[in-house]
């Protein structure tokens, strides 16, 4: 049987691990609720020489990732998925997807520093929008992979998310941008065959 001291001891000990409990509860709250950097904070171009690296980037990645979408000829890396999804290998599909998913995020960041330039914004946002549906078309492999001929078209996918819109929607308003370019030779991207 405890004795009134033991009782208050046991008593005090639990209070101090309540206490200790609602403290690490708060801290955790607070470090939690810290914000996040938001795409708007990050840095942005202000010329069309900022435009054209961050767009010349953003097509870099993109044919890292699945290849050149003129010339019909993809990446290793996307030509291993589809090999991985039609094999019905998953893990092999998921891991490529992942590699591709990360390349077009890339991209994406790329395109959203190109945005900040505003006559070549338009651009930009088309560019952003082709990526995001080449993650459709990503998924969707790996769906094939997981589901055999059941799962949906990865062109379709890729259809369906405005990847077609998006593509001539770019090229449309990289020609209207034409007359807010200043006059300098055109600017070759260093490691695709764009200009801009």
């Amino acid at each position: 049987m405890f004795s009134q001291r033991d009782t208050r001891t046991s008593s005090s000990l639990a209070m101090r691990a309540i206490a200790s409990a609602l403290l690490a509860m708060i801290l955790a709250g607070c470090a939690s609720s810290s914000p996040s950097p938001s795409p708007e904070a990050a840095p942005r171009a202000t010329s069309f020489e900022g435009f054209a690296d961050g767009l010349c980037s953003a097509f870099d990645s993109m044919f890292k990732a699945v290849g050149n979408p003129d010339t019909g000829g993809g990446s290793d890396l996307s030509k291993q998925l589809e090999t991985a999804a039609e094999a019905g290998d998953l893990a092999t599909a998921e891991s490529l997807a992942r590699q591709i998913t990360s390349e077009l995020e890339a991209g994406r960041r790329s395109a959203a520093y190109a945005g900040g330039w505003t006559p070549g914004a338009p651009a930009a946002g088309h560019m952003d929008r082709f990526l995001i549906a080449y993650e459709a078309w990503t998924t969707a492999h790996v769906e094939r992979a997981r589901l055999g001929p059941a799962a949906a078209d990865p062109q379709q996918a890729f259809e369906q998310a405005g990847g077609l819109t998006a593509w001539e929607g770019m090229f449309r308003a990289i020609q209207a941008m034409a007359a807010d370019r200043p006059p300098v030779e055109p600017h070759a991207c260093p490691t695709v065959p764009v200009s801009l």
